[in-house]
């Protein structure tokens, strides 16, 4: 039986199933509608931070940014085709394997400063990672 009866009558009208679903994931195995241990697993499995950026590296110039994906952390932050990448949260970044090192690093949902150099000047875009 579920741990939370709710939650299973929920799925139950949802998926239409009558059964007791088993779900396996790596090492992990879930026997029922158990909502705190599924949310658990799910979290482990989660991708790393986003900024929605679209970038290449430049040897001349460093991490140059192409466009940002659409409603993407980086377009509602400002970031424009052409700026070059400078610096996330004060870390100085030379590469986009720069870039996504230090982006795993951040806590989604915390703002942070994307420092970019457009026009010859530093302009520093506040994001929040999704």
């Amino acid at each position: 039986m579920s741990v939370d009866r709710v939650a299973a009558q929920e799925m139950q009208r949802r998926s239409g199933q009558l059964g007791v679903p088993v779900i396996t994931a790596g090492d992990d195995v879930i026997v029922g509608f158990d909502q705190r241990r599924l949310a658990r697993v799910a979290e482990r499995y989660r991708s790393a931070p986003s900024l929605g950026l679209r970038v290449k590296d430049d040897p001349s110039r460093g991490v140059v940014v192409g466009g940002s994906r659409p409603a993407s952390p980086a377009e509602r932050a400002g970031a424009q085709p052409g700026d070059v990448v400078e610096a996330l949260d004060g870390q100085p970044i030379r590469t986009i394997a720069d870039l996504e090192r230090i982006a795993k690093l951040l806590p989604r949902g915390r703002p942070v400063l994307l420092a970019v150099r457009r026009g010859g000047q530093r302009v520093e875009l506040p994001v929040t990672l999704a």
